[in-house]
């Protein structure tokens, strides 16, 4: 099919629309024409700039595929867009009630504020939507110039020997076995001085880049968590500000993570739960500790008789300080989540990733100034990192998720005083990638939740296919399944006598993965329709098939077409 292909040349390409792509895109052209506005002045000698930049975009716009919780700390935005709330900025609702809790299988403790580091205390933190944060930035970028492509999705890295030349999009209007269709339509080669990846957590291309050249060679895997949110809808009362944060049931005492209940207005509430990858229960289920959460007593307060009407999940990515690899080569940077850029404790990374997209920008302006593309100019942008508050707050907080290796309540004591103090070992080590965890059913260390089953009303307690529902996901039934078991026997053969179950027909929050038939027939159907393209699946499924080559036995790519369709997550 190569005859078929278009090459589009620009100079920078952004691929992925999240904050830390938008913020840079954004960022730079403010670059670009302060720049050109001193040329006109005569006043530098440099000659002016109009690079062609470009944004790729796999979902249907840049926020159908964006989730977040989501508490909005706007330091970088105010760096941004010193004028923010003068644009059409989407958020109007800060937090005025927050609390951290500590709940047990039907009651609740708060804990004392004295308790909190003061960096926790979000009083000038937004509550939204990261889809409509995105909206919004989208709109201000598309107004300064830059070309933005909807609904498509890189496929592969283009080399050009050692340095990365760009990308190749997906083809679109392919059947089921590869074929072409009359609406077929073939990917375009764009190419490109520097391609930046914000793809979020575990970015299909980004991990390709990182294993391609070694990036974290010499720090750590990098650790993730799985947040499954829904919004639910209620009759009235409201409570506008409310920010909840928990910890303890329904997780079992080896799961690290908790929960959160946020007051958007009136008649919605946000509700999720995060739980870390690293579990040792084959049978550990996401979507359904979430159900268990929004049983308790104290949820229930404010979700009683409420509606789910949205869904989503997305993993984190949790490795802190020490996982994040080298964001740089030769033609390329890594931003946002793709860099592992998320502060662990806190549960925040919007700010980080826009901040990131900030320096990458002044990283890339420098660069087209000297014509110069290189890793060595590139290499600035590390540098512009460490000393800016990302990589100085992520290592303050470097061993906060360490210290939960040895139990729930020892982490709070040891996590607790890592927040206070900043103490702890100054070197990576110790961690081991999530999928090695998984234990044998009768060895997992289990919570009390596994004698208290879901249960479901149709209403704010839903089961896995109803959610799925609500995440508006859509891929064709006909197009090419996006993710495959490259051998398909060693999940009957090994994975489930080893576990004692199918791990990924419960780790996954989407019911993508299925067990069907018995004995010798029994096999693991994939419903790719299915799929809110969270990565959870590559990150913890357990069989590795080819060892070093960063792909387990599930192989998931990011599909030409469909994905899920969020709205106000």
């Amino acid at each position: 099919m190569g005859e078929d292909r278009q090459i589009l040349a620009v100079d920078i390409l952004f691929v992925g629309g999240g904050p830390a792509n938008l913020s840079a895109a954004l960022r730079l052209t403010q670059l670009i024409a302060s720049h050109n506005e001193q040329v006109s002045a005569g006043n530098t000698s440099s000659p002016p700039l109009e690079p062609r930049i470009a944004l790729i975009e796999k979902g249907h716009d840049v926020g159908a595929h964006a989730i977040s919780g989501a508490i909005f700390d706007p330091i970088a935005l105010e760096e941004l867009l010193p004028d923010y709330r003068d644009r059409g900025f989407p958020f109007s609702l800060h937090v005025t009630q927050q609390s951290l809790q500590y709940l047990t299988t039907d009651g609740n403790v708060r804990l004392p504020n004295v308790l909190i580091p003061p960096s926790y205390r979000q009083d000038r933190c937004y509550i939204g939507s990261l889809q409509k944060l995105n909206l919004w930035l989208a709109e201000l970028v598309e107004a300064a110039g830059l070309y933005l492509f909807h609904e498509t999705c890189g496929v592969k890295i283009l080399y050009d020997g050692a340095r990365v030349r760009g990308v190749l999009t997906g083809d679109k209007g392919l059947d089921g076995d590869g074929g072409r269709k009359a609406n077929y339509q073939p990917g375009t080669n764009i190419h490109a001085k520097i391609t930046v990846f914000g793809e979020g957590p575990y970015g299909t291309l980004a991990e390709d880049l990182i294993h391609q050249f070694k990036l974290r060679e010499s720090r750590n895997p990098q650790s993730y968590a799985l947040g499954v949110k829904e919004v639910i809808r209620v009759k009235s009362g409201g409570s506008p500000g409310l920010a909840v944060h928990t910890i303890g049931y329904p997780l079992g005492p080896r799961v690290f993570g908790g929960g959160f209940c946020y007051g958007l207005d009136d008649n919605l509430f946000a509700v999720g739960i995060v739980c870390a990858l690293d579990w040792d229960d084959p049978q550990m289920d996401a979507q359904v500790q979430l159900q268990r959460l929004k049983k308790h007593p104290f949820i229930q307060r404010f979700i009683k008789g409420g509606e789910v009407i949205a869904y989503g999940a997305k993993t984190l990515p949790e490795g802190g300080y020490f996982a994040v690899p080298r964001p740089y080569v030769d033609g390329a940077l890594l931003v946002g989540d793709s860099a592992g850029l998320l502060n662990v404790p806190y549960l925040k990374g919007i700010h980080y990733a826009m901040k990131s997209g900030i320096l990458a920008a002044e990283t890339m302006f420098d660069a087209l100034l000297r014509n110069d593309c290189s890793a060595s100019e590139l290499s600035s942008y590390e540098a512009r990192l460490a000393s800016s508050y990302v990589m100085q707050d992520l290592y303050q907080v470097r061993n906060f998720r360490r210290a939960f290796a040895y139990g729930r309540l020892p982490g709070l004591l040891l996590g607790g005083l890592t927040m206070w103090t900043g103490l702890g070992p100054a070197k990576p080590g110790g961690v081991r990638e999530d999928f090695r965890h998984l234990r044998p059913l009768e060895q997992a260390v289990r919570g009390r939740w596994v004698e208290d089953p879901a249960q479901y009303d149709a209403g704010v307690l839903v089961d896995k296919l109803t959610d799925v529902y609500h995440s508006g996901t859509q891929h064709r039934e006909d197009q090419p399944s996006h993710i495959r078991i490259l051998d398909p026997a060693r999940c009957v053969t090994d994975c489930i006598p080893r576990f004692g179950d199918a791990p990924c027909t419960h780790f996954c929050p989407a019911k993508v993965y299925e067990l069907v038939g018995e004995g010798a027939t029994s096999r693991i159907q994939i419903n790719f329709a299915n799929c809110v393209h969270c990565k959870t699946c590559v990150i913890k499924d357990p069989v590795d098939v080819i060892s070093g080559d960063h792909i387990q036995n599930i192989a998931w790519r990011a599909p030409a077409e469909g994905g899920p369709r969020y709205q106000g997550l």
